[in-house]
């Protein structure tokens, strides 16, 4: 009977957490309700991906505004989610509208998709952590935005 109960409690929690993210990625990427940050992520939460790496709610919010300013019009779609324990995997579809300056990049005005997963690890029902990896190359690419070697220098 306790594992039937142990079961079920993790099932209800899966559920909650799922949920819990469904809920983040509506409110702050369709609905641009940065507010939602206050309730969802812990004070400390630490964020990473392969580019960056920013500590603390009001890095990340200041990291939202510079995508949300740049990217207008944006929708998500959860395309999958996985829960486990206290962890989250969410792979999720971006499409937006370059509309702002990006780190240098004037607005072009072009629509971007680009896919994203992301690995958040909760404590008391707060993201303490966000490991997040999306196509940079692809998004720069859509842009407009073009690769090349560089010279090698004697």
């Amino acid at each position: 009977m306790l594992e039937a109960a142990k079961f079920k409690h993790l099932q209800e929690q899966e559920r909650r957490n799922k949920k819990f993210i469904e809920h983040v990625y509506d409110e702050l990427w369709n609905k641009r309700n940065i507010a939602v940050l206050d309730d969802c992520l812990s004070p400390n939460v630490v964020y990473s991906s392969p580019t960056m790496t920013c500590t603390g709610i009001e890095e990340y919010k200041n990291l939202y505004k510079m995508y949300a300013a740049a990217f207008g019009q944006s929708h998500v779609e959860i395309l999958d989610t996985l829960v486990s324990d206290d962890k989250i995997f969410t792979r999720v579809l971006f499409t937006c509208v370059h509309t702002g300056d990006l780190d240098g990049i004037p607005a072009t005005g072009k629509e971007v998709k680009m896919q994203a997963y992301t690995v958040c690890r909760l404590e008391h029902h707060k993201i303490v952590e966000e490991n997040e990896l999306f196509d940079e190359l692809g998004m720069m690419q859509q842009l407009g935005m073009e690769l090349h070697m560089k010279e090698a220098v004697d």
